[in-house]
């Protein structure tokens, strides 16, 4: 298996922790989804990294779709709860911490073209606020959630150093200083 990705994507850096917490190999092919490349298209119609290339040939999309792959590869995990309400917790918890990303991959792209301000900027800002106050009382809840929370978290930090989301969160930045000191984190460094 493969996963086509690009090397600043933060759902692929959520796959690469987890692959690497697992100890799953991950090889991952540099993918510039902008350009449309034939690979990606096979694997994603919809031209979104990351997408998981199996050994058959056939794909698996969309970073929550993987995680859950990744997790059930390995029996007896133990960075989620396989059931039960930890489990669901867990998986909410990951659905914040990319409703955080999808808001700020939103404002990149808006600013890419020039629209800083409006109500839809706005909105993005406000959606962010709420999900890391949410986010900071979920520290701790399982692995697999703090992987997600320390991912979005690095990720506003990488892209939005005016953002100063650690002034009110506290439980968050000292959860991702800490995460970003392991060796999964330290594998999956973003390029500068």
């Amino acid at each position: 298996m493969k996963l086509l990705a690009s090397p600043t994507s933060p759902y692929a850096r959520k796959l690469r922790v987890i692959a690497h917490e697992l100890g799953l190999a991950l090889p991952v092919e540099d993918t510039a989804p902008m350009t449309d490349p034939a690979s990606l298209l096979s694997a994603n119609p919809l031209g979104k990294v990351p997408a998981l290339v199996l050994d058959d040939g056939s794909a698996i999309i969309d970073s929550p779709v993987i995680a859950a792959f990744l997790l059930a590869s390995v029996p007896g995990q133990k960075l989620m709860a396989q059931s039960g309400h930890d489990h669901w917790q867990a998986r909410t918890t990951e659905a914040l911490a990319d409703g955080v990303l999808d808001a700020a991959i939103i404002l990149r792209f808006n600013m890419a073209q020039g629209i800083t301000s409006g109500p839809w900027v706005d909105r993005q800002y406000r959606a962010i606020e709420r999900a890391l106050a949410v986010m900071n009382t979920r520290v701790g809840g399982s692995g697999f959630g703090d992987i997600c929370i320390a991912v979005a978290c690095d990720y506003l930090s990488f892209r939005f150093t005016d953002l100063h989301w650690r002034e009110h969160n506290a439980a968050l930045a000292d959860l991702t200083d800490g995460l970003l000191a392991t060796p999964a984190f330290q594998a999956t460094q973003p390029p500068a």
